[in-house]
């Protein structure tokens, strides 16, 4: 049988699934990432996440134990990916120039906004959740860049020490407020808010002195 399609093209999952008794946890994961991705995490119903995966609400309990640890499971899953994909990037970027590691650092962010859409939008829009994705997304990857801005700094003969950590807060915002607040909030293409951001960073590298993040380090150490 031939699955149906929605008018987006995308194969229905209740359809895939007609001649399936037992589906499995991605699978439900991705029906629920549809429903949160779509009205929010604190809106989604069990029902709304059973229709759209072709199941019941007996099946959702059985795998997951309630609709708060499905909804986590999501997340999870959706901030595991993400943080893989930048990690991967930031390992590539280990034998590009200074400039051009920052850039693809940003650029991988916004690839993975295109590549998964409904995983970016559920990390960066559930900001009243009591684990907010975004908050734990951060903590994720702010380390590994303050770690990558003092081997930069490194190289050029300069040691800083928790002013990385501050700088690193500051360009990692900067990216995902203009994915959030570009894409998601307005609607803006990708490729437009990406070149913006892209921008920014740079700007950022290049005015900051290391003179001023030697001031933050003192004064933190006094």
């Amino acid at each position: 049988m031939v699955p149906k399609t929605t008018s987006s093209g995308e194969v229905s999952a209740r359809s895939t699934r007609s001649t399936r008794n037992r589906p499995t946890d991605d699978e439900l994961l991705d029906a629920a990432l549809s429903v949160i991705a779509n009205v929010g995490a604190q809106r989604a119903t069990m029902d709304m996440i059973a229709e759209r995966g072709g199941t019941s609400r007996v099946t959702l309990y059985a795998h997951f134990g309630s609709r708060d640890s499905l909804v986590e499971a999501v997340i999870d899953r959706e901030l595991t990916a993400l943080t893989e994909w930048m990690f991967a990037a930031y390992d590539k970027g280990d034998d590009m120039t200074y400039g051009d590691r920052a850039r693809y650092s940003v650029e991988a962010l916004f690839e993975f906004a295109r590549r998964q859409p409904r995983g970016f939008r559920v990390l960066l829009t559930n900001r009243d959740e009591d684990h907010d994705p975004g908050r734990r997304l951060f903590a994720a990857l702010e380390p590994r860049i303050a770690e990558r801005l003092r081997g930069n700094y490194a190289e050029q003969g300069d040691t800083v020490g928790a002013s990385a950590d501050t700088l690193a807060s500051m360009l990692l915002g900067m990216s995902l407020d203009v994915a959030y607040r570009a894409v998601i909030v307005s609607g803006a293409g990708i490729d437009a808010a990406c070149d913006l951001a892209v921008t920014a960073s740079l700007a950022v590298l290049r005015s900051v002195e290391v003179r001023q993040l030697h001031a933050i380090d003192e004064s933190l150490e006094s």
